[in-house]
């Protein structure tokens, strides 16, 4: 293979479109988002998508991952750079496949731990990635917000904001990954209301363990939500799962595996042991009636009336659930739930796009962390470049 002659951050700096290429994994550990974008340098910044891709994660990946509270520090290490090479592979083919050449990288990683405010660590060295494909390579956006006293997370509410802001009303942008997050985006004519996000719970997270253990490793997720809809809500362990200490701090966390990973469905299968395929749907009704819940209950507490969010913008692999979908419309009614695709963003794509853009502005020095929304004394320039 001929290596690609490296191309040096001045001259992305000095291109005008510049060609961007966005990973992202996430919570759910299901697999890689990958997206090359024609990005303009303007705020807000606009962009032509040109290409994407979605690629399982390896299973022998995806089961080291899960060890991730038993992992020693050289299996971690050894997950590192498998996971790089695997980024970097997947890109090659897709810029192969499609005869583009990026100027720059934008890779998320996949999260091995996060600490709300104290630490946080993603996994997928972007050497490999620059060495690969020649251009420079930014990752490791949470840690300078956490620098800054910031929690490191939710990162994408800026641009939400970018994406999904409109004149006169503001608008709510909701992730559905592993884990739920919200992005409050005021109306365009009210400067004075700030930006806001927060995770609000488990969104597939919960559900697709559930889809795991039941099928002793067959299903990945509760395909269509086929599973919960024969399902019946367990009132008694929904009210269970909505007091659990997560969800009930100020200011709200960020989550992830660390509260609703596999150790939270241990506790629930020892709370209520399913003796039949009728109880295993039960469960899940009621893992996507408490992941609604938790959304709807986080809009009620922390979205002000002032921003006059009357539609919900739905984007992350959830919206392919039409049962959870079916639950949080519910749920959030009077306000309208509509999917990204309706506003040209690709719901699963979403936030491989929302990295590609990050490291875009990361390139030109642009500070894009939102105090109102991490915490952090100030805005911080998100993400670390790799050249090779």
């Amino acid at each position: 293979m001929v290596e690609p002659a490296p191309r040096r951050l001045v001259e992305v700096q000095a291109k005008d479109p510049r060609i961007v290429a966005g990973l992202m994994t996430g919570t759910s550990m299901d697999g890689l988002d990958l997206v090359i974008l024609r990005v303009a340098r303007q705020r807000p910044w606009r962009f032509a998508l040109l290409a994407s891709a979605q690629e399982p994660m390896p299973d022998d990946l995806r089961a080291a991952l899960a060890r991730q509270g038993s992992l020693s520090l050289a299996e971690a290490a050894h997950i590192d750079r498998r996971l790089g090479e695997w980024f970097a592979e997947a890109l090659a083919r897709l810029v192969a496949r499609f005869g583009l050449v990026p100027d720059l990288v934008g890779s998320h990683g996949q999260t091995l731990f996060h600490e709300h405010g104290v630490i946080t660590c993603q996994l997928g060295e972007p050497a490999f990635l620059a060495a690969r494909l020649g251009c420079p390579v930014v990752s490791d956006f949470r840690r300078n917000d956490i620098a800054l006293g910031g929690c490191g997370a939710p990162l994408v509410p800026i641009v939400d904001c970018w994406l999904f802001a409109r004149e006169e009303e503001g608008v709510l942008a909701l992730n559905l990954g592993g884990i739920a997050n919200l992005t409050v985006v005021p109306p365009a004519k009210r400067p004075e209301l700030p930006l806001l996000g927060f995770d609000c719970g488990p969104a597939n997270m919960v559900a697709d363990e559930l889809a795991r253990r039941f099928s002793d490793g067959v299903l990945a997720c509760d395909v269509n939500g086929e599973l919960a809809r024969r399902g019946r809500v367990r009132a008694d362990l929904l009210a269970e799962l909505l007091a659990h200490p997560a969800l009930n701090r100020e200011p709200p966390p960020s989550l992830g595996r660390e509260q609703f990973g596999a150790a939270f469905v241990d506790a629930l299968l020892e709370r209520a042991p399913p003796r039949s395929e009728q109880d295993w749907c039960d469960l899940l009704a009621t893992a996507a009636e408490f992941s609604a819940r938790c959304i709807a209950r986080a809009v009620a507490r922390r979205v002000p009336a002032a921003y006059g969010c009357r539609l919900c913008v739905a984007s992350g692999g959830g919206v392919r659930n039409p049962e959870l979908m079916r639950r949080i419309r519910a749920a959030l009614a009077p306000i309208a739930v509509i999917e990204s695709d309706a506003l040209g963003v690709p719901a699963a794509l979403k936030e491989a796009i929302a990295f590609a853009l990050l490291a875009s502005a990361r390139i030109d020095g642009i500070a894009c962390g939102v105090p109102t929304v991490t915490g952090a004394r100030r805005s911080a320039l998100l993400g670390k470049i790799t050249e090779c």
